[in-house]
């Protein structure tokens, strides 16, 4: 089954000039007739790489992983945490319009009985104009 089969052209113009692929089932649209949730499901997200430093690197790399994803979960949505093999500092990459702010509030804090150095930069995205979040 191709997976476009589960997608309708919908035309919302106050939203945008294009049709864009909606997920639809039973020929009903997922937003219903909610024009705010289908504007707010379309709206760009920024994605942050968080460095963080400070961190016990004794510990194995799994439970290093999980501690940083619940120290900065209420920061936004987290899409991964990278470790290099000989850890110094980690990446966590989080989608939110202000995820670094809410991130960089927790430099100073502790992990661990640690003191954490934490730094935000924008994650590096193509710019394709033939997606919806690009």
């Amino acid at each position: 089954m191709d997976h476009w089969d589960l997608y309708s052209a919908v035309k919302f113009p106050d939203i945008c000039d294009t049709d864009m692929k909606t997920p639809v089932f039973s020929g009903i649209t997922l937003f219903g007739d909610n024009i705010e949730l289908m504007k707010s499901y379309m709206k760009p997200r920024r994605c942050w790489v968080i460095v963080v430093a400070g961190y016990d690197t004794s510990l194995p790399a799994d439970e290093i992983k999980k501690a940083l994803t619940d120290h900065f979960r209420s920061c936004g949505a987290i899409l991964n945490v990278e470790m290099p093999r000989h850890p110094v500092e980690s990446s966590v990459i989080i989608v939110g319009d202000d995820a670094n702010e809410k991130a960089l509030e927790f430099n100073g804090s502790e992990l661990g009985g640690r003191k954490l150095v934490v730094t935000a930069r924008p994650f590096p995205m193509l710019k394709r104009k033939d997606v919806p979040f690009a």
